[in-house]
C-alpha cells in the first residue's frame, strides 16, 4: 500500500472516475494512523481472554486471580443494564392528536425493528469495545429483498475505519470492511467488475474466520463530501460500485457517533483504559506469583537423630517437596539443640515474608479499585437496613465515574433509533407501519360513516340553536312593548284555513 497515491481533497481520483487508487489510498492513510491502537486491542484480547500460541508466556501468571476480568464484569452491569426502548414525539408539548398516534405509531413500529435485530446483543458489543479497548461502533443498513427489515450490525475495531479528524462533526467520510466470498463478489458487483482480483485469504487469524473459505475485505465508503457511496477492495484497481447515497439521513452516515471513553487529545484515537493500570495489574501478578511460590515451600519438615550423611539428608530434605511433612534422618552428633527427638525447620522467615507480599499486593489491589472506578462502585453498593436517604446518595456517589460510559452509550443508542427511525419513515409502506405497530387505522367506510354522523349533530345543533334564538327575540320584543307602555302584541298564529276564508285586520265585518 505504501505505493498508493496520497488521498486528496475528494475520493474520486481525479484521472478516471473508476479507479480505486485515490480510496485506497485514505484507506490505508487511516489504517496506518489507527495501528498503534489496533496493536492494542489484539493485547488487550489475549489479555482478556488468556489465550496465548504455543511457546508463547501468558501475559497472566496467575489466572486464578485475575483482577482485569474481574473489573470488567462488575463494569459490564454498571454501565448498560437493559435494551434501549424508543420514545417518539413531537419536539415541543403540542396538544396534537394526528402527531401523537403518528408518534405512537413510529415508537411501536422502531420497537419491533430493534427488537427483530437483537439490539440488545448489539449494545453489548459495543459496551464490551467501550470498556476493552475504549471505542464502540455499530452500523444500521436496510435489507428489502423479500421485506424491508431494519439491520443493526456491531463491528469489530479493524471493520470500521473513518477520516483522521480532530472531532466526529470534522469527518468527511466513514468506511466499514464486509468479508466476502467470490461468489458473493460476482453476485453483488457483477462478473465484470474485477472481483477476482481481490485479495482473497483463507487464514483462519484474519478477522476471526475458522470456516477455512477464502474471502477479501470490501470497504463500503460513504462520502460526505462527494456525496456518494463506494465499494473497493484491495488488489482491484477499479472501483467496484458507486452511486448516490440509498439511505436519505440527516447524520448522512449510516452509523451513529462511536461510543468513546477516552480520546487522544485532539485526535478520535482510543486510549484504552487498560493502558493507565496495566503496570499495577502486572506487579499485582508478579507479587502473587511469589506469593504462591513462598507458599508452596512451606513445609512441615524435621531432622530426626538417625545414621547417615548430613549433606545426603539436606539434599533429600531440598528435592522431597511433594509432602506435606518430612521427618529426614541425619546423624545424632549433627542435631545441636535441647535434646528433642525432632528438631523442626524454622517457618517464621516465611511467614513473616508472605505476610510482608500479601500486604504489598493488597495496597496495588487498593489502587487499582481506585484506577478502574471499581472502589466507587464498591461505595455505591447499599444494604438494605439503611435508610432511603443513605441508597439514594450512595447510588449518586457510586455512578460518578462510570456515568461518562453510560452517557456515552445512551447517545449511541439514540443515535441508533434515529437512524432507524428515519429509514423506517422513508422506506416502509403504510400497511407494514401498521403490520409492526398493530395499529388499527379506520377504513373509508369507516370515516363516511363518522362524517355522516358529525353532520346529522350539526344540522341538529343548528335548528336547535335556531329555534332558541327566535324564542329570545319573541321575548325581547314583549319587553320592549312593556316598557314603552304598549299593550304586548302576541304573534301570530299561522292559519291552517285557506286564504279566502282570512279576514285582514280593519276590514268590516259582513
Amino acid at each position: 500500500m505504501d505505493d498508493l497515491p496520497q488521498p486528496s481533497d475528494t475520493l474520486e481520483s481525479p484521472d478516471s472516475k473508476v479507479s480505486s487508487d485515490v480510496l485506497l489510498a485514505a484507506i490505508a492513510q487511516a489504517a496506518k494512523e489507527f495501528q498503534p491502537w489496533y496493536d492494542q486491542c489484539e493485547r488487550i484480547d489475549k489479555i482478556f481472554s488468556l489465550s496465548r500460541s504455543i511457546g508463547e508466556v501468558a501475559a497472566y501468571k496467575d489466572p486464578d486471580f485475575d483482577l482485569f476480568w474481574s473489573s470488567t464484569e462488575i463494569l459490564k452491569p454498571a454501565i448498560y443494564a437493559r435494551p434501549p426502548a424508543p420514545v417518539v414525539s413531537t419536539r415541543f408539548s403540542i396538544r396534537d392528536p394526528f402527531l401523537d398516534q403518528v408518534s405512537e405509531m413510529l415508537e411501536r413500529a422502531l420497537a419491533t425493528a430493534l427488537d427483530k435485530t437483537c439490539v440488545d446483543a448489539v449494545m453489548k458489543g459495543v459496551r464490551d469495545d467501550l470498556i476493552l479497548t475504549g471505542r464502540g461502533v455499530s452500523w444500521i443498513r436496510l435489507e428489502d429483498e423479500d421485506a424491508n427489515r431494519i439491520v443493526v450490525e456491531h463491528l469489530e475495531p479493524r471493520d470500521f475505519l473513518h477520516e483522521p479528524a480532530r472531532k466526529w462533526a470534522e469527518v468527511g467520510w466513514v468506511a466499514r470492511c464486509a468479508w466476502m466470498t467470490k461468489a458473493e463478489m460476482r453476485d453483488r458487483f457483477g462478473p465484470d467488475s474485477g472481483y477476482a482480483d481481490a485479495a482473497f485469504t483463507s487464514a483462519n487469524d484474519q478477522r476471526g474466520m475458522t470456516d477455512g473459505s477464502e474471502k477479501a475485505p470490501v470497504w463500503e465508503v460513504w462520502s460526505r463530501v462527494d456525496d456518494r457511496v463506494y465499494w473497493v477492495a484491495e488488489g482491484v484497481s477499479t472501483i467496484l460500485d458507486s452511486q448516490e447515497p440509498f439511505l436519505a439521513l440527516d447524520s448522512f452516515f449510516p452509523c451513529p457517533r462511536p461510543a468513546y471513553a477516552t480520546l487522544k487529545r485532539k485526535t478520535l484515537i482510543p486510549v484504552p483504559d487498560y493502558n493507565r493500570y496495566a503496570s499495577t495489574l502486572d506487579q499485582i501478578n508478579d507479587l502473587t506469583a511469589r506469593i504462591y511460590g513462598l507458599l508452596d515451600q512451606v513445609r512441615v519438615r524435621g531432622l530426626i537423630p538417625a545414621g547417615g550423611d548430613v549433606g545426603s539428608a539436606v539434599q533429600t530434605l531440598l528435592d522431597e517437596a511433594d509432602d506435606d511433612m518430612m521427618l529426614i534422618p541425619v546423624p545424632a552428633s549433627s542435631l545441636v539443640g535441647s535434646g528433642d527427638m525432632v528438631s523442626w525447620l524454622p517457618l517464621d522467615m516465611f511467614a513473616n515474608t508472605v505476610t510482608g507480599l500479601i500486604t504489598a499486593r493488597q495496597q496495588l489491589i487498593s489502587d487499582f479499585y481506585e484506577l478502574s472506578g471499581i472502589s466507587d462502585i464498591m461505595r455505591g453498593a447499599s444494604d438494605a437496613q439503611e435508610t432511603l436517604g443513605a441508597q439514594q446518595l450512595k447510588s449518586q456517589y457510586g455512578s460518578v465515574r462510570v456515568r461518562e460510559k453510560v452517557d456515552a452509550l445512551v447517545d449511541h443508542a439514540q443515535g441508533i433509533c434515529a437512524i432507524a427511525g428515519e429509514i423506517i419513515c422513508a422506506n416502509f409502506s403504510g400497511q407494514e407501519l401498521l403490520q409492526m405497530s398493530l395499529t388499527k387505522m379506520p377504513t373509508d367506510a369507516d370515516i363516511k360513516k363518522q362524517v355522516a354522523s358529525i353532520q346529522a349533530q350539526s344540522n341538529a345543533a343548528l335548528t336547535h340553536i335556531e329555534k332558541q334564538a327566535r324564542e329570545v327575540q319573541a321575548q325581547m320584543r314583549v319587553q320592549h312593548e312593556l316598557q314603552a307602555g304598549q299593550p304586548p302584541q302576541m304573534p301570530m298564529q299561522p292559519q291552517s284555513g285557506p286564504p279566502s276564508q282570512q279576514i285582514p285586520q280593519g276590514a268590516p265585518a259582513q
